[in-house]
């Protein structure tokens, strides 16, 4: 009888700590839109930041997936994806690397624009013009992504 009650009391004391992600998505949302058409990260929204480094990704369950990346941003503000610079933006329509399209220092151009930096959150909006491994180019416009660290 003892042995029950201790292990009730065990039980029932235990506590989840609570986790504020939707389970469906993680840690906020990510939408664009690409040759005219909306997309919405269904699968996962993650957002790192780590010794200066921020990378926001979303992804759906049919292997398309957008990320964007900003080197040194520490407050709001409009970056710039272009020669030069560190920033990135990348789209992925599947899993052939053909698929993927990038824009960074070396190819494509594009904005990131920050409008909410915390330590526990970051806001704001994207649009980059990404190429291919064949040179083909994508443009992704109307980005957004409300995202919990």
């Amino acid at each position: 009888m003892l042995v029950v009650l201790i292990s009730s009391i065990a039980f029932t004391s235990c506590k989840k700590d609570d986790d504020t992600g939707d389970p469906s998505t993680g840690n906020g949302s990510m939408t664009l839109k690409h040759a005219g058409t909306s997309w919405s990260a269904s699968l996962a929204v993650q957002a790192v930041n780590t010794n200066g480094v921020i990378n926001v990704t979303g992804s759906d369950s049919e292997a398309r997936q957008a990320a964007i990346t900003l080197f040194g941003v520490s407050s709001p503000g409009t970056y710039k994806i272009e020669m030069g610079a560190q920033h990135s933006g990348r789209w992925t329509e599947g899993a052939d690397p053909s698929q993927t399209y990038v824009s960074n220092g070396v190819i494509g151009t594009g904005t990131i624009t920050i409008t909410e930096l915390s330590d526990t959150k970051i806001k704001g909006s994207f649009s980059f013009e990404a190429f291919n491994t064949a040179q083909t180019s994508k443009s992704i416009t109307e980005g957004a992504f409300d995202v919990t660290f």
